[in-house]
């Protein structure tokens, strides 16, 4: 497999676009391969040709996808026009390993429900590997793969949208408005997502989201997540067994549903036992920025919720915790549909929404009337200092912002990680 892979790039005029993570992995695994091949190299920041020897770079205002045999392309780049020719990490690797392949998709939930499959495998199987948008390039694990690796992949819309192949097992745990200023529509956003399971063939297994089903063409192949596989409060429910999670540090429905889904998979089709099963969800440390308690001072309880990028998302943070006082909303504006979350802001029993940001604007301006004290401010750091004076005591700030970071922050991480330092400081 691993000869077919090279052949797609042997003797091929073959175009590096976009030098971050992935195209840095993309460049070294050529170059280990065929250390002779000149390569083409284009990125928005232009590198220094003095850095890259005998390879050319090009000037992206000067790109011509059309005129090379293929276009290893980062994820995060957009494509006015599709040559024929791009591709990427995941559309290859997929083509040549999707046998070994479980991948996981979704608007929200993937990176937990990714990293908890590869959590709880690691209790029977070593040969097992993480990789795709959860940080690590698939490339990176090439040397390590044997015919019987395992390999759990966050598979984004951005990795999935040129794909023609799809894992052996595809996971589509829901679809939200989501990247709508990357995508011209929602059902461009979709399209892409549902690449997770559209290239299966009979011997491949997909695991669906049952909201979607009027969507799906032969839904009788599929398992349908809320039908065939879901939780029963903190009971996990397939159709050949069920467990009740008797301790966690996962909390909120969404978790029970995705945990389902992880039940079925370890135990139903990789035989990991439920005793097996119990402990390692009962070790498994809940992903950073995800509803992560930062710390409580002065009474007041702060939660972490910065990679809330939907409505949806922040709904949920609010009904997984018990004692929420304040949430922070607002970041950048994308333009998705807000109708649901101001429905919930509404009428939720809480004290404080405090909205900063362009999409704090604008949803303050539909907030005529609500339960909850309503507060705009223009940033971060003027939210905290509020939160701190008005938030009652001993209940919970929490930061879930509904919106992406871009803009004001580098990556939602650096936006979570400036929040757990603002609420540490005295003002």
């Amino acid at each position: 497999m691993l000869e077919n892979l090279v052949d797609e790039f042997k003797d091929k005029k073959v175009l590096i676009w976009g030098l971050g993570l992935e195209g840095n992995s993309t460049y070294t695994f050529i170059k280990n391969i065929l250390p002779d091949q000149q390569l083409f190299i284009c990125d928005r920041n232009k590198p220094d040709q003095s850095m890259f020897k005998n390879d050319i770079v090009i000037d992206e205002k000067d790109l011509d996808t059309s005129e090379y045999d293929i276009v290893m392309k980062a994820p995060g780049i957009k494509v006015k026009k599709n040559t024929g020719n791009i591709s990427g990490q995941a559309p290859l690797f997929l083509k040549y390993f999707k046998d070994n392949v479980i991948g996981v998709t979704g608007t929200k939930g993937k990176s937990t429900t990714a990293s908890l499959i590869y959590h709880v495998l690691q209790g029977k199987f070593s040969n097992i590997y993480l990789v795709g948008n959860i940080g690590v390039p698939c490339f990176d694990i090439l040397k390590f793969m044997t015919l019987d690796s395992i390999v759990v992949f966050e598979i984004s819309c951005h990795q999935l949208e040129f794909s023609t192949s799809s894992p052996y097992i595809g996971v589509l745990l829901n679809l939200f408005e989501e990247h709508l200023d990357f995508y011209d529509s929602y059902e461009l956003y979709k399209n892409a997502k549902k690449q997770i399971y559209l290239n299966q063939t009979n011997n491949q297994m997909a695991i669906i989201n049952y909201d979607i089903i009027n969507e799906v063409e032969d839904p009788e192949r599929f398992m349908w997540i809320n039908k065939d596989i879901y939780a029963d409060g903190k009971t996990l429910v397939t159709p050949y067994d069920s467990v009740t999670i008797n301790e966690t540090r996962l909390i909120g429905s969404h978790n029970m549903s995705n945990l389902a889904v992880v039940y079925y998979i370890t135990h139903v089709l990789y035989g990991i036992t439920n005793d097996m099963f119990l402990e390692r969800v009962k070790t498994f440390k809940p992903l950073q920025h995800r509803l992560s308690f930062v710390g409580t001072f002065n009474t007041i309880t702060y939660v972490n919720d910065s990679i809330s990028t939907i409505g949806q998302s922040t709904i949920q943070a609010i009904k997984s915790l018990d004692n929420v006082s304040t949430v922070l909303i607002g970041g950048y504006e994308r333009n998705i549909d807000y109708s649901e979350l101001i429905s919930f802001l509404k009428n939720v029993e809480i004290d404080n929404i405090i909205l900063m940001y362009k999409t704090g604007k604008r949803i303050l301006g539909s907030l005529d009337e609500t339960k909850a004290k309503v507060y705009y401010v223009d940033d971060l750091k003027e939210a905290v200092k509020l939160a701190k004076t008005i938030t009652k005591r001993n209940k919970i700030c929490l930061l879930s912002p509904a919106a992406a970071s871009f803009g004001h922050f580098k990556n939602f991480e650096e936006r979570g990680n400036i929040f757990s330092d603002l609420v540490r400081l005295d003002y």
